[in-house]
């Protein structure tokens, strides 16, 4: 089936491009792809992130999250700043000063948007838009496995 292959080889490159760009980026800071994913945790919810957010979303423990945010905020990639209508709780959000090592994840999305925007009609992009939040929607459904 050319879906399934297309499907495999997107999720194949994409797996690729982000260890490739993690080395190339953090080489020197000792980074895992498993911090990797906290850190576009935390850089996708744009300064409403928390350890209890992180902790339920990836289905660990609060105690492992709290581990690798300080390992983080160590490692100077992630700042904590108290949530002010609750003091119990901290708001994480990437250091200012690794933000710019961790945009080049980006940038391989710009170029594939441009790409599809000079090839492709609104019609179809939209389509596909469609096809990839219907992706979205089942990768982030609770799935009973038995």
């Amino acid at each position: 089936m050319k879906l399934r292959k297309a499907l495999d080889s997107f999720y194949y490159s994409t797996a690729l491009c982000d260890l490739r760009l993690m080395n190339q980026q953090f080489f020197n800071q000792n980074i895992t792809y498993n911090s990797l994913l906290y850190l576009e945790l935390i850089f996708s919810m744009n300064g409403k992130c928390t350890a209890s957010k992180i902790a339920e979303l990836l289905y660990v423990s609060k105690p492992a999250v709290t581990l690798k945010i300080n390992e983080l905020i160590k490692q100077g990639l992630v700042t904590k700043t108290p949530d002010p209508n609750d003091r119990r709780q901290n708001f994480l959000s990437v250091n200012e000063n690794a933000v710019p090592k961790y945009k080049v994840y980006r940038q391989q999305d710009d170029l594939a948007i441009k790409k599809i925007t000079d090839t492709y009609s609104e019609q179809d992009i939209q389509k596909f838009c469609e096809m990839l939040g219907i992706l979205s929607e089942i990768n982030f459904k609770e799935i009973n496995w038995r």
